[in-house]
């Protein structure tokens, strides 16, 4: 893979997953708030602090997806853990683009922009998703 096509396959992930990872951050931070919370009787916290998790997981699998894009050679998380992994960020950021949407539309765009990035990921990998849960994945001759 060229240089050129490596920088542009970062540049879509930072602008993508930029302002999802700001968002995700604020909600770590501010997590001991929500948990302390669920002790006085706010239980409606437990969403936000499940999605924080899950947030959390779906970044690690979009940080192993484009780790396995630019080095397919290198050893990387197994084909079964990725998909939990994917699943997660995908319902995490699949909520928070309806919690944005009944918000404000124009908040939209930055939690779809994750999705979107992670289904290109997602194709591009494709036969490595494929490979048996034994990991034994090899990679494609370099074109």
């Amino acid at each position: 893979m060229s240089k050129f096509r490596r920088f542009l396959y970062i540049l879509e992930f930072v602008l993508a997953f930029g302002p999802s990872l700001a968002v995700l951050t604020i909600g770590v931070l501010f997590s001991p708030a929500f948990l302390l919370s669920m002790y006085d009787g706010g239980w409606s916290n437990i969403l936000i602090a499940l999605l924080i998790v899950l947030g959390l997981l779906g970044l690690w699998g979009g940080i192993s997806l484009i780790g396995l894009t630019l080095n397919p050679e290198q050893e990387n998380t197994k084909p079964a853990r990725l998909k939990v992994y994917v699943i997660a960020g995908l319902i995490a950021s699949t909520s928070a683009s309806i919690f944005a949407g009944t918000i404000n539309l124009y908040l939209l765009p930055v939690f779809i922009a994750p999705l979107l990035v992670t289904l290109h990921l997602v194709i591009k990998q494709r036969s490595y998703f494929s490979a048996s849960a034994t990991n034994t994945y090899e990679p494609s001759p370099v074109k």
